[in-house]
């Protein structure tokens, strides 16, 4: 394992945030073209990992980071993010990108936050 671990928050860091509905559901996510091209230059020198916690789109993220990204993506509650993230990596290694509310701590706690 590298020694810095970069984790990313999907929804609304990866994609605009917006989830498009019809009357089956969620169906659409927003992803940007070109998301993929700085983490492609990092991935040799970090460990790259995602989190969601969005559990009705989890397909449509795992479809984009998993399968065409080719990243590991976790399904973790926004409540049990910190715990989750100090136990699996400790945060004074930890680059961390979030844009929620849940995310505020760990951005101050962790090595360095995005």
């Amino acid at each position: 394992m590298k020694d810095l671990i970069f984790v990313l928050d999907v929804d609304g860091v990866m994609t605009t945030g917006q989830f498009l509905y019809s009357e089956a559901g969620k169906k659409y996510k927003i992803f940007g073209p070109h998301d993929n091209d700085g983490l492609k230059m990092l991935k040799n020198r970090l460990t790259i990992e995602f989190i969601s916690a969005d559990k009705k789109g989890f397909s449509i993220t795992k479809k984009r980071i998993v399968e065409d990204m080719g990243f590991n993506l976790s399904l973790v509650a926004e409540d049990n993010r910190y715990d989750y993230l100090q136990e699996k990596y400790g945060l004074s290694r930890l680059i961390y990108m979030g844009d929620g509310f849940y995310d505020a701590d760990i951005l101050k706690d962790c090595m360095f936050g995005i």
